[in-house]
């Protein structure tokens, strides 16, 4: 039989990783947790039962890092029983999807368990294979990736995360992997060896982040947290007295100067910020050029329909507006499958769902993948336009970052008010702003709103659950970082040359 004096710690393993992550940030006890996975696998009696214990430990990981998602089913639909028949079955789900990478690795690396070196080595390759896996998926959940643990938070500076601007989040991933099996050898010499990768990785961070950043231009950036409850916007009584109360707040953000807070270039507001089909709702359209004049752009999240016969296309957009023309429109590629369309929804409909599940099918309308480019020109220069979680993909950021001049990230956050992934989500987007040496301005309605530097340090916040707006020189961006020349040499670049908008 297996030692059970290792094989019975598989849960804390899992919940010990968990604790790594934001808003947390213990990653020395993430490393313990890899470290009781690697030492399960290697004196499980059969692969199988390395399976079975690394499934448990990636549950236990997947349960306790995704708790919060029955608290954004409750928000969504203000029932607890849509929460429980919903929001419980998409944890657990997510939370195997998760353990099914790590129990295929188990059952793939035990037989090499007696050839540490190899073994070590498949591990390693494997984490890396997994998590490159979840970004090309069309069901692809990159939430988790090791090396976030990594991320820093508001009190620890992203030392740490540098090297993400040589190999992205997966190069943390291996090293945290890396790490963890050295110290699972309980020798003096493998924890010397890990205290001296720790050394040369936080070495390196240090060296980078005191590299001067080129010199800033002009350009400011108004950004925006409405703190608006996510139901009034779609509520036909009440969601003209949400825009107007979004309008306001921007007014006085951007456009009331000072000699510390001077007019804003862009005015950044968050995801689905105006509630209206511009294209159909000329006074919509009026609103923002009273609120918001020329020369000053708005960068918005907002909705757009299409018509095309008996077929209408809806779409999660975000629209560069000036004078309250349309200059710019980026329409959401990557949608959050059974949250912005359900998937195989005619074969789902048959099935003999529980009523939570069988209302969802049947009530929401599909919102239609993008296709165009999320490269838009506006005053502060040429952003990539990331809505929601797109930010969270890696390969997906590089390549459309081609000539980009900055990130901002809009995005809906009030479903997971109170609870751990307001902080995990803005963690995985400061990530990006280092692999690709670009800034990255946030909105979110609720918040975290924030802008970060081409190191991934923190510029400006405004904290969550509060109504608020900022205005911030947007910080210098670098010419370029070995992660955006690898992806550009071996990976075609998704955006053209020429920013072309798309149509209102």
């Amino acid at each position: 039989m297996a030692n059970p004096t290792v094989l019975r710690w598989w849960p804390l393993g899992g919940l010990l990783v968990t604790l790594g992550f934001a808003p947390v940030g213990l990653w020395p006890l993430a490393l313990m947790g890899l470290a009781l996975w690697y030492l399960g696998i290697m004196q499980a009696k059969s692969a199988r039962q390395a399976m079975r214990g690394s499934l448990l430990w990636g549950m236990a990981h997947g349960v306790t890092a995704l708790y919060w998602l029955p608290w954004a089913f409750w928000h969504d639909s203000n029932s607890w029983l849509f929460a429980l028949g919903g929001g419980i079955p998409a944890t657990l789900g997510l939370a195997l999807w998760v353990a099914l990478g790590y129990g295929l690795l188990a059952l793939v690396v035990w037989p090499w368990r007696n050839q540490p070196w190899r073994f070590g080595t498949l591990l390693v390759v494997g984490v890396v294979v997994i998590e490159t896996l979840r970004n090309l998926s069309p069901f692809g959940f990159p939430w988790l990736p090791l090396g976030a643990v990594w991320s820093g938070n508001d009190v620890t500076p992203p030392l740490l995360a540098q090297l993400a601007s040589v190999g992205s989040v997966q190069l943390l991933s291996a090293l945290v992997v890396v790490m963890a099996i050295l110290i699972a050898q309980l020798q003096r010499t493998a924890w010397l060896a890990a205290a001296l990768l720790l050394a040369a990785v936080a070495g390196f961070g240090l060296w980078r982040v005191h590299q001067p950043l080129p010199a800033a231009g002009p350009e400011t950036i108004a950004l925006v947290q409405p703190n608006q409850g996510t139901q009034h916007k779609w509520d036909a009584t009440l969601r003209w007295r949400y825009l107007d109360e979004v309008l306001t707040l921007s007014h006085a953000v951007a456009l009331s100067p000072t000699a510390t807070q001077p007019a804003a270039s862009v005015v950044v507001l968050p995801e689905t910020a105006v509630p209206f089909f511009l294209a159909q709702t000329p006074s919509a359209q009026q609103a923002l050029a009273a609120a918001l004049p020329g020369p000053l752009q708005v960068l918005t999240g907002t909705v757009r329909r299409t018509d095309s016969g008996l077929i209408n296309n809806f779409y999660n957009s975000l629209q560069v507006i000036e004078n309250g023309n349309v200059n710019g429109t980026y329409d959401k590629h990557l949608l959050v499958p059974f949250g912005e369309y359900l998937p195989a929804r005619a074969w789902l409909n048959r099935l003999p769902l529980p009523a939570p599940l069988r209302t969802l099918s049947q009530s929401r309308l599909d919102f239609t993948h993008g296709q165009t480019t999320p490269l838009l020109a506006t005053r502060a220069g040429p952003v990539v336009g990331l809505i929601c979680y797109e930010g969270i993909f890696p390969l997906f950021v590089a390549r459309h970052s081609t000539g980009a001049r900055w990130l901002a990230n809009v995005t809906n956050d009030a479903w997971f008010t109170g609870t751990s992934a307001l902080y995990q989500h803005a963690s995985l987007q400061r990530l990006r702003a280092i692999e690709l040496g670009l800034p990255l301005v946030r909105s979110a309605n609720t918040g975290i709103s924030l802008v970060v530097d081409a190191y991934g340090r923190e510029v400006a916040r405004i904290e969550p659950n509060t109504a608020g707006g900022l205005v911030v020189p947007l910080p210098a961006a670098l010419a370029s970082t070995p992660w955006r020349r690898l992806i550009s040499f071996f990976i075609a670049p998704a955006t053209e040359p020429k920013i072309t908008p798309a149509p209102l």
